[in-house]
């Protein structure tokens, strides 16, 4: 049974033939070109029949014939079986007289038997031999030399037209994996939409009620003369105000699947404000918040907003005991962007921790009240804008945490 190989014994026939698997070719229609390779074959050759054998694990597939009809056979009755394991071109002009052959149902058939018998391997880019480009014929005879390096030649055609058969499969996947992405693209930001506009409207309502409350209290006899009180007041309409630009904001990039709205915005402003929302919590905690002198940045300022307060809030809660929290804002810029940085005095961030933080639902102090999703959010941000997020070290201790948002295109410093 010359030929048949066990792929179970052979890893290197179980790489072979995983490597065939992937050319999809078997039980398929064969390349169109092909047939005109195995006809000019034959020609050049001068040679009456000529084929494109490819050898499964029990089968030898005929994928393209001339002179005789394209069939499947068992690989134990296939010349070409033999021939892939050889260390070159077959050249066999009497295959009666080649041990190899003699006892074939090729050779020793009783009408049409091969007598000359010439291959060339059919090798992948991977370096597995997929099959063979075969001539033979009924008479015996042999091959020029320059005949000889043609069927090489044209073998390493055939293996060129396979694998642009193999590349274009691969596109026309690609494309319809694309197809579906986009239809489910689609899908996911309809349901975005939907639950943005429903989580907008749920949170809308309470918010003009303490906008509404707000007015009345601010009309009130003890209030609209009393300073401080009004200064309360104040705040809590400028706070409503904002959060009412963030539902806003989160809604209508849900509207735009996720489009960043870029604009010239000032820094300073953008800080002071997330300062403000969090005034509660700074003076309960002691912290302190200094701002550097912050220049007008292109960005989408209802975002970085919520970037700056989700890491002020960071640096404020995990301060260390005992010692008021120092915060420091500042913004850079260099030749590619403008680097926006909230450094503290506080507890730090181990080395091999510092990439974990940025993973949603992260906590390093599960004590610590939160949801471990500040750092993450802030990460999304800034990728939605182009840029990184880094954590690093603070000098004398605590950490630094920076964002790099590149110019917009065509800006440069």
């Amino acid at each position: 049974m010359a030929g048949l190989v066990n792929a179970g014994d052979d890893p290197a026939e179980h790489r072979r033939l995983a490597v065939l698997e992937r050319y999809g070719i078997i039980g398929a229609p064969a390349p169109p070109d092909l047939d005109a390779i195995v006809r000019l074959t034959a020609r050049v050759c001068e040679a009456p029949q000529a084929a494109v054998n490819i050898i499964s694990a029990d089968r030898q597939h005929q994928i393209a014939a001339v002179g005789i009809a394209p069939t499947v056979c068992s690989r134990s009755d296939s010349m070409c079986a033999v021939s892939i394991a050889a260390p070159g071109q077959v050249l066999v002009p009497d295959a009666r007289q080649d041990p190899r052959f003699a006892a074939n149902p090729w050779v020793t058939a009783p009408t049409g038997a091969v007598r000359f018998y010439a291959a060339s391997q059919l090798h992948s880019p991977e370096g597995e031999t997929l099959g063979t480009l075969c001539v033979f014929a009924q008479e015996v005879r042999s091959l020029s030399e320059r005949q000889r390096q043609a069927l090489d030649d044209l073998a390493s055609l055939v293996v060129d037209v396979l694998d642009l058969h193999r590349h274009r499969q691969l596109l026309h996947h690609a494309l319809l994996a694309a197809d579906q992405a986009r239809a489910e693209l689609e899908r996911s930001n309809m349901a975005l939409e939907q639950f943005a506009g429903q989580v907008s409207h749920d949170l809308k309502n309470p918010l003009t009620g303490i906008t509404g409350h707000a007015g009345l209290l601010a009309e009130l006899p003890g209030v609209s003369g009393n300073t401080q009180a009004a200064a309360f007041v104040g705040r809590i309409e400028a706070a409503t105000s904002r959060m009412n630009r963030t539902i806003e904001a989160a809604l209508s990039q849900a509207r735009t699947g996720g489009q960043l709205h870029l604009t010239d915005t000032d820094l300073q402003v953008l800080t002071q404000e997330a300062v403000e929302d969090l005034r509660e919590e700074l003076t309960r905690t002691q912290a302190h918040v200094c701002l550097g002198t912050l220049p007008v940045i292109c960005c989408d300022g209802t975002q970085i907003r919520r970037l700056l307060q989700n890491l002020i809030a960071n640096a404020a809660k995990f301060r260390r005991p005992g010692r008021p929290a120092r915060i420091e804002v500042s913004c850079v810029n260099d030749a590619d962007g403008w680097n926006i940085r909230v450094t503290d005095n506080g507890v730090g961030i181990p080395p091999e921790q510092r990439r974990h933080v940025l993973e949603p639902f992260a906590r390093l102090d599960t004590g610590a009240p939160g949801s471990g999703i500040g750092l993450a959010t802030c990460l999304r941000i800034a990728v939605a804008h182009r840029g990184t997020l880094t954590v690093d070290a603070a000098d004398g201790g605590g950490t630094t945490v920076t964002c790099h948002l590149p110019y917009p295109s065509g800006m440069r410093n």
